[in-house]
């Protein structure tokens, strides 16, 4: 299951999965179509769908499975971008001007991005509830 996904300086994406930390040298794109491509789909074509379904106009979760749901804090489009999974998400807490999130494999970290996480969480929850219906 992955946590997040970071595109840095570098352009390297930084991956947590599990109870790893990975670097690719590869896009973002290519590195989320390999688990779409399973589903018969791409990261363009998942936006499109999502976003004439659901009616959202930018920052669009991408749904992978029921394991993988990923937050878009930051677009893979803009130079660090930046993804957290929905579904590995064990708790946040939100304090002062950061938000700590302790992930399901008990890895944690520290983000500023509070408004866009907050917002991301209802995109998520209402993908959910799309699915479930």
């Amino acid at each position: 299951m992955l946590n997040y996904i970071k595109k840095l300086n570098d352009n390297s994406l930084y991956i947590s999965k599990n109870h790893n930390v990975i670097i690719i040298d590869t896009t973002f794109q290519k590195y989320i179509n390999q688990y779409l491509n399973k589903n018969f789909t791409t990261i363009k074509t998942a936006e499109k769908s999502i976003k004439k379904q659901l009616g959202f106009k930018s920052k669009i979760p991408i749904y992978i499975d029921k394991y993988n749901l990923l937050m878009c804090i930051k677009s893979y489009r803009l130079e660090k971008s930046f993804y957290i999974n929905y579904k590995s998400i064990y708790h946040y807490e939100i304090k002062n001007n950061y938000i700590y999130i302790s992930f399901v494999n008990h890895h944690q970290m520290k983000i500023t991005e509070k408004s866009a996480f907050i917002s991301q969480l209802n995109k998520c929850q209402k993908i959910i509830d799309y699915i479930n219906d």
